[in-house]
């Protein structure tokens, strides 16, 4: 149990026999509760090592396809069952995780259970793939005529040319096309280890009879051996400096990406600190927002994103912008000169700080963000109790060690969308 005294807060961490994560935490006063039950596999795992041992390369889009399929069982939908017992119910797949997630007030046990069982049995049919191809083929085409959506990946893919990073979550249309039920169960059986995953569960609950509950699902079933995860082709060499497409857009749209190096991606001051960076950068309060929204180079859909992990770590900065070469040429300016502004931004850091310890503390709010923000054994178990004490105490000096780790203009791309001619 790790104790919050400050925020009035508990949180525990039990590791059980079968290599199964839980981590609860207990919020008095909330009559919901919500579960997400998470394994680290995400759209970037398409080569490895299966359990058996042999080597595997997946087709683009398969965890996506996979997290889909979970809750077609034979006979019954998954879903079924927690509409019955009066959940909610959901999954979503990003390039490195996939969860599965429900909240309720009531029954509590049955939707656990369901949860557990439905996530660790699974059952696939070619019958159900093939209808399945149809289903994602058109969410994918929904995706690819989204400008938003294809700006930001396709500066993701420009990044990461030379890994899967490069296809889209949820793969291309001819990816999926050649999934097969066997592949499913190559891939569960590889990456559904308990001891791949984490089951996270917020708000109104007694953690001791909780962990009973789960204890109980887990001691009904039997699990193979433990088995090391081997992951391939994560290492990204190359990028793609100087990109422009074409698209039924009216806007044109800009974006820089930057390409932070994986070592330091599993750091939480590093994360902690390059989010902050960004934010004394770029954000609507900052000098810089303010001189390029005056010029006409920016207007109000400009933003900014870092993605961390310890397998990679980027931002994207992007927006609509009139002048797109003026756009390129003045972010790339201001990451470049960024370290050496920082000493007169000292005050403005502290408001900053201030404003994400408030942002943290708002999060207590909702169990679903909080649940998403418990961390995980990759950053040994940091999450945001822990992260507001991180915030505090970074100063303009870490921020200056850590962005010299993080921006190179090397590493840094362009990425311009521009209207189709016959708009």
């Amino acid at each position: 149990m790790k104790t919050y005294s400050n925020y009035n807060e508990n949180v525990y961490i039990e590791h059980l026999d079968n290599g199964l994560t839980v981590v609860m935490n207990p919020k008095v006063g909330f009559h919901k509760t919500y579960a997400s039950f998470s394994t680290k596999y995400g759209s970037m795992d398409n080569e490895f090592i299966s359990y058996d041992g042999q080597k595997e390369t997946m087709p683009a889009g398969i965890a996506h396809f996979l997290e889909h399929k979970m809750f077609d069982k034979d006979g019954y939908d998954a879903m079924d069952i927690f509409s019955k017992y009066g959940a909610s119910s959901n999954a979503f797949t990003s390039f490195n995780r996939t969860s599965y997630l429900f909240s309720c007030t009531n029954h509590l046990s049955e939707n656990l259970n369901n949860l557990l069982d439905f996530v660790q049995q699974p059952y696939f049919n070619e019958e159900k793939v093939e209808k399945e191809k149809g289903i994602i083929a058109q969410e994918i085409k929904m995706y690819n005529n989204d400008p938003g959506a294809a700006l930001y990946f396709n500066t993701i893919q420009n990044m990461y040319p030379d890994t899967s990073l490069n296809v889209d979550i949820a793969g291309s249309v001819d990816s999926i096309q050649k999934i097969t039920a066997k592949d499913l169960y190559t891939a569960h059986k590889t990456f559904y280890q308990p001891s791949n995953m984490q089951l996270n569960i917020v708000g109104n609950i007694d953690p001791i009879k909780t962990l009973q509950i789960i204890k109980d699902n887990q001691n009904n079933k039997k699990f193979l051996p433990i088995k090391e995860i081997q992951r391939m082709g994560l290492i990204s060499k190359e990028i793609k400096k100087d990109n422009q497409k074409s698209m039924d857009v009216i806007n044109t749209k800009a974006a820089i990406g930057i390409k932070g190096n994986p070592a330091n991606g599993n750091n939480i001051k590093y994360e902690l600190s390059v989010s902050l960076l960004l934010e004394l950068l770029f954000s609507e309060d900052s000098t810089n927002y303010d001189k390029l929204y005056k010029q006409g180079i920016i207007d109000d859909s400009f933003g900014f994103d870092f993605d961390c992990n310890n397998h990679f770590n980027f931002a994207i900065i992007a927006g609509d912008t009139e002048k797109p070469s003026n756009f390129i040429e003045k972010i790339n300016k201001i990451l470049n000169n960024s370290i050496n502004s920082l000493d007169s931004l000292s005050d403005d850091l502290e408001l900053i700080k201030k404003e994400e310890i408030g942002q943290h503390i708002l999060i207590m709010n909702s169990i679903e963000a909080t649940s998403n923000n418990l961390g995980d054994s990759d950053n040994n178990f940091v999450n945001l109790y822990d992260e507001i004490d991180i915030i505090d105490n970074l100063t303009i000096k870490d921020l200056k060690y850590y962005g010299q780790k993080f921006i190179n203009s090397n590493n840094m791309i362009s990425n311009i969308i521009v209207p189709n001619e016959n708009i």
